[in-house]
């Protein structure tokens, strides 16, 4: 199975000066992760970040990642109103295969629902028409894969198939952390600069099986010089240091853009494994 998981800076923020364009930065991140299915997006702290600015970027984000990685049919019901959502309208949507679904309920349909117990203890769902329906076998609440048996008699089922629902969400207060944390995850953990080699495909397929920690650094500062910031030698705990934009000619390039780049090679190298 494969495991993408990638780790930025939240001060991909600290470079925009409107609300709007922070907005359009988070989006692109759950946009471009999205496509390429990544399990999980972690944001981490610079040790140049205040913990204030840090837990209002984390704030943020998450406003707009729950909002991005909720059924549309869902969101009046799920998402509470947010002044900082209100640049949502502006952004396209990520438009999950998942979230693809009829505008009414259909019977044989597989789609995400919100299951709750209602009043009397019974497990009930919300999955996009008027009234919730009723759920027949056992089921844990929150956002579930649902089996609708009948539209007509609203009967639904959980069901054990998993539904790509975006990335996981964390936030972690120092590069250090995502570092230690990811050699307890994955097999491998990759680093990203332009001093580093060219990406292998040997290596994703083999050391790596498909299992990896991408790793990107800030606006201003390299994962070397953020590494160094926070006391830690970076190399003693990355496997690899890759260079996926060779001979850039640009002074340097953005962290979002490095990110799409970087997840668009891993994907066309992990999808030709043999």
């Amino acid at each position: 199975m494969v495991m993408i998981r990638v780790a930025l800076p939240t001060s991909i923020l600290s470079v925009e000066q409107t609300p709007l364009l922070k907005a359009i930065r988070v989006h692109q991140v759950a946009r471009w992760t999205s496509i390429f299915a990544v399990s999980e997006v972690v944001f981490y702290k610079e040790p140049l970040t205040g913990s204030t600015e840090f837990q209002e970027h984390e704030r943020f984000i998450r406003a707009y990642w729950n909002y991005f990685f909720t059924p549309p049919y869902l969101r009046k019901l799920l998402i509470p109103r947010n002044p900082v959502l209100k640049y949502v309208g502006a952004l396209p949507p990520v438009r999950l295969v998942a979230f693809d679904v009829s505008k009414r309920p259909r019977s044989g349909e597989i789609r995400v629902g919100y299951v709750f117990r209602d009043t009397n203890g019974r497990l009930r769902a919300h999955i996009g028409d008027k009234t919730p329906y009723t759920v027949l076998n056992k089921c844990e609440e929150g956002l579930r894969t649902i089996s609708v048996v009948s539209a007509e008699r609203k009967f639904v089922e959980c069901v054990d198939s998993k539904l790509y629902l975006g990335p996981q969400l964390a936030f972690y207060s120092s590069l250090l952390e995502v570092l230690t944390r990811a050699r307890r995850s994955s097999r491998c953990i990759i680093a990203t600069d332009k001093k580093g080699e060219l990406p292998s495909s040997s290596t994703l397929c083999g050391t790596c099986r498909g299992d990896v920690t991408v790793l990107f650094g800030s606006p201003k500062y390299d994962l070397f010089e953020i590494s160094q910031q926070e006391g830690v030698e970076l190399r003693d705990y990355v496997d690899y240091v890759w260079n996926t934009v060779p001979e850039q000619r640009v002074v340097s390039v953005r962290t979002e853009e490095a990110l799409i780049v970087t997840l668009g090679i891993i994907n066309m190298y992990l999808n030709t494994c043999e």
